[in-house]
């Protein structure tokens, strides 16, 4: 019998519960039969992955790769992931530096295949971070079949420390926040900001999520957003406001703000 990762319960409660299992887990879900062979398969061929066909062509290898960047569901969509791989980062025209989700980005400057030799066969500690990602968004992945929100919530602090380690400026990184899907929706939601908010040029929505950011949490730098006391409180407050948007709209707002009072605002 195979283990399935659970969550009981939904918003604080349901996080709270979660991470008081979160170790446990893991650890049964790791060790699960099809999780341990693909990640070892993985570790043995990586040195003679010397193209993007390679990859592409072996769906374990390419359910490892996907998986480590939050890619899964591109699986089926071989011709693009290749195409990717194949055109890598240094051509500004290059189809990872035309899409807007970095995660294309990620995938392509750690897989370049359009130097030689390719990007990860210089990258030190590449088997083991991608392996290490693929665990944890396969774990993610689980969780989210039985709630959503509790996914984005796991993966939030690790993709924004993410990002503030390959950004070189904190624009920048606001953009690559911007530029993520799970991490937009996350900080999007947490700062209450609408729907609309994504019909704004993107460089008014970069701003105005910079200054909400300040005047919500005290600070718009992502490297201090990512430490774990902010990010455990911008995890929080997206919560609270998921719960408060599931009661209904006629009391979200009030229901909001119950829930928000047990949380601090820093100043």
């Amino acid at each position: 019998m195979t283990f399935q990762p659970f969550v009981l319960g939904t918003g604080l409660a349901a996080w709270s519960l979660l991470n008081s299992t979160l170790s446990s887990q893991k650890a049964a879900f790791n060790s699960k039969s099809v999780t341990q062979s693909d990640t070892r398969y993985f570790k043995d061929v990586f040195a003679a992955l010397n193209t993007p066909t390679d990859i592409v062509s072996d769906r374990r290898i390419l359910r490892v790769v996907l998986g480590a960047y939050g890619l899964s569901d591109d699986i089926e969509n071989r011709h693009f992931i290749k195409t990717v791989m194949a055109e890598g980062v240094a051509d500004q025209s290059a189809l990872a530096n035309r899409l807007s989700d970095r995660r294309y980005r990620s995938l392509a400057r750690d897989f370049d295949f359009s130097r030689s030799p390719p990007a990860h066969k210089d990258a030190i500690g590449l088997v083991e971070k991608t392996v290490e990602a693929y665990l944890a968004q396969s774990f993610e992945i689980e969780i989210g079949k039985s709630n959503a929100d509790m996914r984005l919530a796991l993966g939030f602090k690790r993709s924004l420390e993410e990002v503030a380690q390959a950004s070189g400026s904190n624009n920048t990184a606001w953009y690559q926040v911007l530029a993520t899907p799970p991490l937009r929706e996350v900080m999007q939601t947490a700062l209450g900001l609408p729907s609309e908010f994504a019909q704004l040029d993107i460089d008014e929505q970069h701003q105005r999520m910079m200054d909400k950011a300040s005047q919500v949490f005290g600070t718009s730098i992502i490297s201090e957003l990512s430490g774990k006391e902010n990010a455990d409180q911008i995890t929080r407050r997206f919560l609270v406001m998921r719960q408060a948007e599931s009661i209904g709209q006629s009391s979200s707002l009030q229901t909001a703000l119950v829930l928000l009072s047990a949380i601090p605002v820093r100043r």
